[in-house]
C-alpha cells in the first residue's frame, strides 16, 4: 500500500499478508543457494526478499548498503545483481563470514588448496597454544588437540583468501565439535552429547563450501560481475558509518531482535578460538579479554545500565515502555535500549541515503510480559519523526525464517518447543519501504 506525504501511522497488524513475498514453495535449497549457507547465523532472513527489493528498488550501478549486515545476505544479493554494496556490523565473526560469501575464488585454485591442506593435515602440525581456559570448558582435551591440527594446518596455507575461506568452515563447525546443546539458543552445555571426529566434519563441509563456491563463481562470471565491488567492515550503525552524507541508493536491513539473541554468545565458540591466537587474530583478544564489554555493544544489550535521558523519539514506543517497567524492570531496560540504539541507526540511515534513496527495514512484532511490543509501528514513528516519508508497507507470512518461532513470555527470549509456557510469535513481519524526501 502506498502512503501519502502526510504523517501516516497504520496499523500494520490490520494488513493483509502479501502472498508475492511469503515465498512459500521456496524449500531450502532456494534459500540456502550459492554461498548463504556457508555457516550457521541466528535469524538470517532469506535472500529471496533482499533479490526483489533490489530488482524494485534499484538500477544497475546503485550502491546498497546494509548497517545490519549479520553474515551478509544483502551483499551477496547485491554482488549477483550487479549492485556495489557496503555491510557493516559489530561482531568480527560476521565480518569473517561475510566477507568469505562474497569472495568467489578461482575453483582451480581451491582445487589445489585442498591438496596441500591433506598434505599439512598428515604433518599433523600443532603449533597454536592453548592459553584461554574457557576453551575446555565446551571442548574435550582430545577434541582441542584435533581442532589445533586442522587450525594450524588451515594457517599454513598461503592464499589469504583460501585461508580465510577454510577458516570460516572451522569456525562453522566449533559448536558440532563442541558440547553446546545444538537445540539451544543459548549457551548451554549438554552432558550427553559426543561430538563427532572434527577432522571428518570438516572435510564434509569444506566439501560442500567449494562446490557452493564454484557454483557462486560461475555464476558472477557469466554474469561479468566477478568484480563486482562488495565490503564488509567493523562498525557501530548507531554511531557515524564511514560513508558520505547523501550517497547510497538503498538501504536493505533486517535489525536484531528485541531482546531475543545476544549474538556475542552465540558465536562465542569462534571468538574464543580465533581470540587465543594473537597472531592471526590480532584484534579479537580483546573481545574476549573484556567480553561483557563487547556485549553491551550490541543493540538493546540488556546487561547495560539503564538510560533515563534519552528520547525514544516515538510516543508508541513510550507506551510500551511505560507498561513494561511496571512488569519487569530487565525486560523494559532492555526494549528501552533498543528503542533507543534503533532511533540512532535509522537517523545514520538517513544520513547517508540519497535524496529519494529507499530505506527498507524487515522488522517483526512480539509479546513480553503479555504486552504487545509494536516494533513496527516504533520504527515507522520513528523514521517518520526524522523525515522519511513512507512508501510502502509489506507484511508477509513467515514460512522459512531460520528461527524457532517459541519465546518464554516472562523473559523474552526465544524458547524450545518444549517449554510449556512457550508462546508462538513472529507468525509476520513486516517490510517497511520509507523514503528520503
Amino acid at each position: 500500500m502506498l502512503a501519502t506525504q502526510t504523517k501516516t501511522l497504520v496499523d500494520l497488524d490490520r494488513l493483509k499478508p502479501s502472498p508475492e513475498w511469503a515465498f512459500a514453495n521456496s524449500g531450502r535449497s532456494e534459500t540456502n543457494y550459492i554461498t548463504h549457507g556457508y555457516h550457521r547465523y541466528p535469524a538470517k532472513f532469506i535472500p529471496n526478499i533482499v533479490k526483489k527489493l533490489i530488482e524494485d528498488y534499484t538500477e544497475p550501478g546503485d550502491v546498497v548498503v546494509d548497517p545490519f549486515g549479520g553474515c551478509g545476505t544483502t551483499l551477496v544479493e547485491a554482488k549477483i545483481s550487479g549492485r556495489k554494496s557496503y555491510g557493516f556490523d559489530i561482531n568480527p565473526v560476521a565480518k569473517l563470514i561475510s566477507q568469505v560469501k562474497i569472495t568467489p575464488i578461482y575453483p582451480k585454485t581451491l582445487e589445489n588448496s585442498l591438496k596441500k591442506f591433506e598434505r599439512y593435515i598428515q604433518l599433523r602440525p600443532a603449533e597454536f597454544s592453548i592459553t584461554n581456559e574457557r576453551l575446555y570448558h565446551w571442548f574435550s582435551k582430545t577434541t582441542i588437540e584435533e581442532l589445533n591440527v586442522i587450525y594450524s594446518a588451515i594457517k599454513s596455507l598461503k592464499d589469504y583468501n583460501v585461508r580465510r575461506f577454510y577458516l570460516c568452515a572451522f569456525s562453522h563447525i566449533l559448536k558440532n565439535c563442541s558440547h553446546w546443546l545444538m537445540k539451544s539458543i543459548k549457551p548451554q552445555v549438554d552432558p550427553e552429547k559426543i561430538p563427532p571426529k572434527p577432522i571428518d566434519v570438516f572435510r564434509k563441509h569444506l566439501q560442500f563450501m567449494i562446490k557452493r563456491n564454484n557454483s557462486f563463481f560461475f555464476l558472477l562470471k557469466e554474469a561479468g560481475r566477478l568484480d563486482t565491488p562488495a565490503k564488509m567492515r567493523i562498525a557501530d550503525s548507531t554511531k557515524r558509518l564511514p560513508l558520505q552524507d547523501h550517497g547510497i541508493d538503498l538501504i536493505i536491513t533486517s535489525p536484531p531482535y528485541v531482546t531475543s539473541y545476544e549474538y556475542a554468545d552465540l558465536h562465542q565458540l569462534s571468538l574464543l578460538w580465533f581470540g587465543n591466537d594473537k597472531h592471526f587474530f590480532k584484534k579479537w583478544g580483546r573481545h574476549i579479554k573484556d567480553y561483557n564489554g563487547f556485549r553491551k555493544k550490541f543493540i538493546g544489550s540488556s546487561i547495560r545500565k539503564i538510560r533515563r535521558d534519552g528520547d525514544l523519539n516515538s510516543d508508541i514506543g513510550d507506551g510500551i515502555v511505560k507498561k513494561l517497567f511496571q512488569r519487569d524492570f530487565s525486560v523494559a531496560k532492555g526494549v528501552t535500549h533498543y528503542f533507543l540504539d534503533m532511533n540512532k541507526s535509522f537517523n545514520e540511515m538517513f544520513r547517508i541515503l540519497k535524496r529519494g534513496g529507499r530505506a527498507c527495514v524487515i522488522i517483526g512484532d512480539t509479546n513480553l510480559c503479555g504486552i504487545e511490543i509494536s516494533n513496527s509501528e516504533v520504527a515507522t514513528e520513528q523514521m517518520q519523526n526524522i523525515g522519511f516519508r513512507p512508501l510502502e508497507f509489506i507484511k508477509r507470512e513467515i514460512t522459512n525464517k531460520m528461527i524457532t518461532p517459541w519465546r518464554d513470555p516472562k523473559s523474552g527470549h526465544f524458547t524450545s518447543h518444549s517449554n510449556p509456557g512457550k508462546k508462538r510469535v513472529y507468525q509476520f513481519e513486516y517490510i517497511l519501504v520509507m523514503e528520503k524526501v
